[in-house]
């Protein structure tokens, strides 16, 4: 038994090694198992929930199919509703051809009838203007030709000695010295003067001619100047007569478009001399100034009427067309600080250099007394060219008195011997441009 025993050993062994094997086996198996069935769990609640999700899929697919069915009933109704939209656009397309073709008959008929009403217009236009022309004409002839049918009663208002004068006045170029010495013999100045305006006025008519004669205009405006600084009651009672007058020449001078510069400095000088200053309107004076800023009297005219906003611009056109002495003398006269005065003054001394390297001419002996007399007169820190100065000076000795553009000569013996000797050799013309003194604004003592 012993010896079984042993033999039985090993196989006893071997059982427990088999059983212990199995059971682990057994073990892996059931551990293997759980995670199976733990998995297969976990794979069925995906699957309900996918189950859930297929529902509420189904659910919405159902939905939309719905939406979709209505959608389509909707579109099938619109499509129905453009079609008959279609239609109406059609006949309405249709009539709206008919009304442009309509309109387009209407336009041409509405062209005609325009063309015929232009037409009536210029017509009436020819007409009006015809009968202001008329009208004009006898209004200006009620006033000239009362005159012409009585002359010898028109002049016998006039003593013998004045009406000769009045004759002289009108044919005979005048210095400043002679105007001022006739209007001092003169019992009334200012009717003298607005005797010489009306003949000048009538002689126009007369010649049926805009614009008086410039010599006679040449003696107005000395005559406006000096009348201008007359006090007393003679002006105010020929003011009237004044105005009437005005009105008659403002018609013939054409303002839009002067004839003549110096005739429309004129006519501003007759208007401050009288007083007239409503007798033109701001647009009317600005046309006006507008040709005289270049005279010397131009920029007292502006301070006149009042024109200073507008002195930039005059400045500036002066400027540009190289009229330095007259840009000069309003930019210190008005004390303008947004000009140089230096500055523009030696350009003017530059071109003068430049002039008188050729053949030296008359013009420029003026238009260097006139840059003297800007440098005394306003203070101007400017050092003027001593061999110019010579060669200008020589010029003058050698030659007979320049004859400027509507300046006026006068003996240099008798414009040294009088206390206003400025004002009494000064002329019209900006060649030779003079200090004014009266009856206008005293210019300013410096000027930079």
């Amino acid at each position: 038994m012993e010896k079984r025993s042993v033999e039985d050993a090993p196989a006893v062994d071997i059982a427990k090694k088999l059983k212990t094997d199995s059971s682990q086996m057994l073990k892996t198996l059931h551990d293997h198992l759980d995670k199976v069935v733990e998995e297969v769990e976990l794979k069925e609640n995906q699957l309900h929930v996918l189950s859930s999700k297929l529902v509420e899929i189904q659910k919405q697919i159902e939905q939309q199919t719905d939406k979709l069915k209505s959608t389509e009933v909707v579109v099938r109704n619109q499509k129905n509703a453009l079609g008959w939209i279609r239609h109406q656009i059609k006949s309405g397309e249709e009539t709206l051809v008919e009304l442009r073709t309509s309109l387009e008959n209407t336009g041409n008929e509405l062209e005609l009838k325009k063309t015929e009403l232009e037409n009536t217009g210029n017509e009436l236009e020819l007409k009006k203007a015809e009968l202001k022309k008329n009208t004009e004409l006898r209004v200006r002839s009620s006033v000239l030709v009362k005159h012409e049918l009585q002359p010898i009663e028109a002049e016998s208002e006039l003593s013998t000695g004045d009406a000769r004068l009045l004759q002289k006045l009108s044919s005979v170029a005048l210095t400043r010295r002679e105007v001022s010495n006739y209007l001092r013999v003169i019992s009334n100045p200012a009717k003298l003067v607005l005797d010489l305006v009306e003949r000048q006025l009538r002689t126009a008519y007369q010649r049926q001619t805009l614009g008086l004669q410039e010599s006679v205009v040449k003696n107005l405006v000395l005559f406006f100047e000096d009348i201008a600084g007359i006090r007393g009651s003679e002006k105010s009672q020929l003011q009237f007569r004044a105005k009437e007058l005005g009105n008659i020449w403002k018609e013939n001078i054409t303002i839009e478009a002067p004839r003549s510069s110096l005739e429309a400095l004129a006519f501003l000088l007759f208007i401050v001399a009288f007083g007239l200053k409503r007798l033109i309107n701001e647009e009317e004076t600005v046309l006006l100034a507008s040709s005289v800023f270049h005279y010397r009297q131009g920029p007292e005219l502006f301070q006149f009427f009042g024109l200073k906003l507008k002195i930039p611009e005059f400045v500036r056109d002066l400027i540009k067309d190289h009229q330095y002495i007259p840009a000069v003398r309003i930019i210190c006269l008005f004390k303008r600080k947004d000009f140089s005065a230096t500055t523009l003054l030696m350009k003017e001394i530059t071109d003068l250099r430049r002039s008188a390297m050729g053949k030296v001419q008359n013009k420029d002996v003026g238009r260097l007394r006139a840059i003297v007399e800007l440098v005394a007169d306003y203070k101007l820190d400017i050092d003027l060219p001593g061999e110019l100065i010579a060669k200008l000076m020589l010029l003058r000795e050698n030659s007979t008195p320049p004859e400027l553009h509507c300046s006026v000569e006068v003996d240099e013996e008798t414009c040294s011997s009088s206390s206003n000797s400025k004002a009494a050799c000064s002329g019209v013309d900006l060649l030779v441009p003079k200090r004014e003194t009266n009856p206008f604004v005293n210019p300013s003592t410096n000027c930079s």
